[in-house]
């Protein structure tokens, strides 16, 4: 790696660092124009997140062009002084409205009240609603609660310890950095910083955890640490093409984590049931292990009652669709969809997941992306946190036009500034093109890198 490569490492690493913390002076958005300067500013930083990462100097890089050594141990200093101060900027940022949201779930639980069952603006809530300053912000106080039931119990153990909400960031900027973590360790290899740095400099990752406080963190240590204690289960088999006693004795732990893992994930997300059948495939006889991932779920269901749990889960495709990928282009075309409902759309998901697990049937790992990729596109409602799930498993099998997805995803947060739009709410064709038309690029460009070595070779 030459001077000039170095530089524009360099150069790359502190833009982002310096547009990132720019958020901080734009995250008001009752103020007119700030979400459109908020959306700039994670722009730009994005664009040099893209530019930093792609520079992420190999081991023995510099050591090659100038004799200068980047050790393991350095590349290691470096990947996580980045992560970490991306995180500390993000920490002052105002929380999305998904966390009092969470935090009054947790509060009528402690109070008695199933939040399967009663609305959070129910007149029945409304002696505990005075002794909550942050009532006014929650979201669709007209629905019960739409989080799996595992989220709902984690809601009520946390809002037995405080609600600052700098607990909260701190909780799951921590969960976060695992994630960076066990991702390492799913890489391997050589050079493991550069692949996992795809995730843990990734700005929207640093804003969804540490900035808006989104749970999801503690979701994706269960999924990704259940991935890798999947491949560990795989048989290495001895010489004679057998398997010791104590070996198969270790793949069956695995086995078993992998499956509480895997139904810790799903009770706090329910999107990671996606990967359910893969999982089934990678354990082949192994998979009666699974029956533990059932178990989970029911016993995480118990308290609140299975019935009322399902149809309190379903109120959330009664809601209006918002910023989808896909179904946008189906409903003006052949088929109309004008009270923009988004129900009959989860039959067509749960089939194509089906489909394309049975794709991967041979290949496990790279299906755990397309299985969870398939939830992302065809989802009716896209937030960008939504998109922050599937990054790990992008970093994993070094597919970047996720993360070039997660930079325009932060156009979705221009829906505050309502003076942009006719219909608030609704996403104009040059905002789908904002957000779309990138990620169509890097795959065109992508693709056309992995021709030219095919056609050289």
């Amino acid at each position: 790696m030459n001077c000039a490569g170095i530089i524009r490492f360099g150069v790359a690493v502190f833009l982002e660092v310096i547009f990132f913390a720019a958020l901080n002076l734009f995250d008001d958005w009752t103020l007119e124009s700030m979400p459109v300067k908020f959306v700039a500013s994670a722009f730009l930083a994005g664009a040099a997140y893209l530019a930093a990462v792609s520079n992420f100097p190999p081991k023995d890089g510099f050591a090659v062009a100038n004799k200068i050594d980047i050790s393991l141990k350095k590349q290691a200093i470096l990947f996580w002084s980045v992560a970490i101060v991306l995180r500390l900027i993000a920490l002052p940022l105002v929380p999305g409205d998904d966390l009092y949201r969470a935090q009054w779930e947790g509060k009528i639980q402690r109070a008695g009240f199933n939040p399967y069952l009663i609305a959070a603006n129910d007149s029945k809530l409304d002696d505990l609603r005075r002794d909550f300053p942050e009532a006014s912000k929650i979201n669709h106080p007209e629905l019960r609660a739409t989080d799996a039931p595992g989220a709902e119990l984690l809601f009520k153990f946390l809002t037995g310890i405080t609600d600052h909400a700098l607990f909260y960031k701190i909780l799951f900027v921590i969960a976060d950095l695992a994630v960076a973590a066990l991702l390492l360790r799913l890489i391997g290899g050589e050079n493991p910083h550069r692949s996992a740095a795809w995730y843990a400099w990734n700005p929207l990752v640093a804003y969804t955890f540490a900035g808006a406080a989104h749970f999801d963190s503690l979701m994706l240590v269960a999924m990704v640490a259940g991935v890798l204690a999947l491949i560990r289960t795989c048989p290495e088999r001895q010489s004679n093409g057998s398997t010791s006693e104590a070996e198969s004795t270790k793949q069956w732990l695995w086995a078993i984590a992998a499956a509480v893992l895997l139904g810790i994930a799903i009770s706090l997300n329910l999107a990671v049931a996606a990967l359910l059948l893969l999982f089934v495939f990678a354990l082949r006889w192994r998979a009666i292990t699974l029956a533990l991932t059932a178990v989970i779920l029911a016993v995480s269901a118990v308290p609140f009652g299975f019935p009322k749990i399902w149809e309190s889960l379903g109120q959330i495709y009664n809601v209006s669709r918002l910023n989808d990928l896909f179904w946008w282009l189906i409903e003006e075309t052949v088929w109309p969809n004008p009270h923009q409902r988004s129900f009959h759309y989860l039959p067509i998901i749960i089939v194509a997941v089906i489909f394309v697990s049975f794709l991967f049937v041979r290949d496990w790992k790279r299906g755990t992306l397309w299985a969870l990729g398939t939830v992302i596109v065809l989802s009716p409602v896209l937030h960008p946190w939504y998109c922050v799930w599937i990054l790990p498993l992008a970093a994993w099998r070094v597919a970047y036009a996720w993360n070039v997805l997660s930079i325009t995803l932060f156009s979705y947060y221009l829906f505050w500034d309502e003076r942009l739009f006719g219909l608030p709410w609704h996403a104009e064709p040059w905002m789908r093109a904002l957000i779309i038309a990138p990620v169509l690029a890097a795959l065109i460009m992508l693709g056309a890198q992995k021709k030219v070595p095919a056609a050289t070779s």
